[in-house]
C-alpha cells in the first residue's frame, strides 16, 4: 500500500521498528501509544520528510531522533518539563514540540498538541489535530 509518506521525493525514512521495539518504548516511557503511531513506528521507525524530522525507534534511527532519549530528556533536562502524558513526535526546530496527548486517549486514539517551550508547565497545549494519522498527512500536504 502506497502512502503519502512513500510518494514524497525529498525524504529519508527508517526501515521500521519491530513490535518488541515499540513495546520497549511503551515500557521505558510508561505509556500506551495510540495504534496509528504504533503503525508509523512499525512501518518507518523514524523519518525526515521534506524539512521536518520525526522521532522514532529501530535499528536505523539517527541518535538525534531517538524517541526514548528525547522524551526522557524533555521530561527531566529542559524547562518547561514535558509532562509524562505527552510524547514528542516532532521538534519544531525552535525548542517546542508536536506531541501525542495520551491524557486524551479515547478508543486507542489521541490528539496531537503543540508544547510551547516559551510557556511554563501549567500550559494547556493547543490541539493541532484529532490524531497522528490526520496530523502527519495534513502536515506533509502543507509542506508540498
Amino acid at each position: 500500500m502506497t502512502t503519502t509518506v512513500d510518494v514524497l521525493p525529498n525524504k529519508d525514512i527508517g526501515s521500521g521498528a519491530s513490535t518488541d521495539a515499540v513495546r520497549k518504548v511503551e515500557y521505558l516511557l510508561s505509556v500506551q501509544l495510540p495504534g496509528d503511531y504504533q503503525a508509523f513506528l512499525q512501518r518507518y521507525g523514524w523519518a525526515r520528510l521534506m524539512y521536518d524530522e520525526f522521532y522514532g525507534v529501530g535499528d536505523s534511527v539517527p541518535e538525534h531522533l531517538d524517541l526514548i532519549a528525547n522524551t526522557l530528556r524533555e521530561r527531566t533536562d529542559f524547562r518547561p518539563y514535558l509532562p509524562k502524558h505527552l510524547i514528542p513526535v516532532m521538534p519544531d526546530g525552535a525548542g517546542s514540540h508536536y506531541c501525542l496527548d495520551l491524557s486524551k486517549t479515547e478508543l486507542g486514539i489521541c490528539p496531537v498538541v503543540f508544547w510551547d517551550h516559551d510557556q511554563d508547565e501549567t500550559q494547556i497545549p493547543e490541539i493541532i489535530a484529532p490524531n497522528f494519522s490526520d496530523w502527519i498527512v495534513n502536515h506533509i500536504t502543507e509542506q508540498t
